[in-house]
């Protein structure tokens, strides 16, 4: 659906609340007509997923509708960069969006970009905290070059940009990033329209008969606008699989890229089909771009997503990652609490070292990592996360401490009314408030 932005603000000892939408293009022009006017993923199943497909296209060809100014809904994920809080979905660019000095969210527009990038913005880009670079990517799906890269530099600025060459159009929701390296994950989750019409089915399908990849493009690499950059390409062991989330990736000292992720190694886009095989498992993928080989490693049998890190740690080596636990039986997916996993466990062992289980019809979501002002040490933080009690139809901003992991909430908010169950959040200091552009 559209994206509404849920907001608490903790200043001077006090809380305050915010819910709004993000003021996309596509929602201007949908309340302006008074009725939807662009599909969702959710409507593309079937034989009527293909006429509302072709209503709509209608819809362009004869000017009913406008999408130059994209379509997209802003309803994945936010990042804090260049003075910017940018809401994202990947089927669009970025929307800039405002804190106000009494914590209301304004929109500020969809974010400008130079006329040579001409693909879509991924929902999880990588930001480097150590010089303040965003690294991205955008894909589409309906013509090529499907896939793209760029950098951000600290002020916002597009310094490097690249075409990359992929087989087929793929579902690229997530990537990851080194200090010398974008990473790409080209796993086939693949566009397949005939699958609307022949399985009834979401035209997103994983084709295990192809394989599963990790690209490897130097950051360093000079901008290629037009043609393609050289990647260097692994081919993974094993059946194929997808990951939708990545948690962490670094560079060894022998050269080697460790890529951490949530594999699964079936996905069943309707969200009520859910099997256990569908349910992610962290992994460690390992590429050496001296030997061209690749290899991977299963992290842990608790099943989970959305996993997060300390965000000092993006792009450099890291100890810890959290990632909400899913409950095996629960249809549709529910989220039962945060496994905390060591990605240093030794072979044979299970990285899940600690767990924070919410009291029972309780559910939660992904918990933002907030690092304890001043300090150096890598856990030493709170897990910020939003969770629902079902009995007594009453959301909290519950706040854990990642050291111990103690289910007991460090502290707890009652929210004035019920904070649906949501994809991604971020933390935004005081110093990032104050130091917000007014412009995108």
């Amino acid at each position: 659906g559209d994206g509404m932005l849920h907001l608490v603000r903790l200043c001077d000892d006090k809380a305050s609340y915010c819910n709004r939408f993000v003021e996309t293009e596509r929602l201007r022009q949908e309340r302006q007509a008074g009725r939807p006017l662009f599909f969702r993923m959710g409507d593309m199943y079937g034989l009527r997923g293909l006429a509302l497909v072709l209503l709509i296209e209608l819809g362009r060809a004869v000017g009913v509708l406008d999408n130059s100014k994209g379509s997209g809904t802003a309803n994945t994920a936010l990042v804090y960069h260049a003075g910017r809080l940018l809401t994202l979905n990947e089927g669009d660019l970025p929307y800039g969006v405002r804190i106000t000095c009494n914590g209301v969210v304004e929109t500020m527009g969809r974010l400008l970009m130079q006329e040579t990038w001409g693909n879509n913005f991924t929902a999880h880009p990588k930001l480097d905290p150590q010089n303040g670079e965003l690294l991205f990517i955008g894909y589409k799906l309906d013509s090529k070059p499907y896939l793209s890269a760029g950098i951000m530099d600290a002020h916002g600025n597009l310094v490097r940009q690249w075409n990359i060459d992929i087989h087929r159009p793929v579902m690229m929701h997530d990537m990851a990033a080194t200090e010398q390296y974008l990473v790409i994950l080209d796993l086939p989750l693949c566009f397949d329209p005939e699958a609307m019409i022949k399985e009834k089915s979401l035209p997103l399908k994983l084709r295990n008969e192809l394989p599963s990849r990790i690209g490897l493009l130097r950051r360093d690499h000079p901008s290629c606008p037009t043609g393609f950059a050289d990647v260097q390409w692994f081919t993974l062991p094993g059946p194929s699989f997808m990951a939708f989330h990545v948690a962490a990736s670094w560079e060894e000292p022998n050269g080697d890229v460790k890529i951490f992720a949530c594999q699964m190694d079936e996905i069943d886009m309707h969200l009520d089909n859910s099997t256990r095989a569908e349910y992610g498992l962290l992994t460690e993928y390992t590429v050496s771009p001296s030997t061209g080989v690749a290899k991977l490693r299963q992290m842990t049998k608790v099943p989970g997503d959305f996993p997060v890190i300390n965000p000092s740690k993006a792009t450099r080596k890291c100890k810890w990652c959290w990632m909400a636990t899913l409950d095996n039986n629960a249809s549709p997916l529910a989220f039962l609490g945060i496994a905390k996993m060591d990605l240093e466990a030794a072979p044979g062992t299970d990285a899940c070292v600690a767990m924070i289980n919410y009291p029972p019809g309780m559910f939660g979501g992904e918990a933002v990592f907030v690092p304890r002002a001043g300090t150096t040490v890598e856990d030493d933080g709170y897990l910020v996360v939003y969770v629902y009690d079902t009995k007594a139809d009453t959301s909290y901003m519950n706040m854990y401490c990642a050291r111990t992991m103690s289910s007991t909430p460090v502290a707890s908010l009652r929210m004035p009314r019920r904070v649906p169950y949501g994809f991604h959040g971020t933390w935004v200091t005081e110093e990032q408030i104050k130091k917000q552009v007014m412009w995108v």
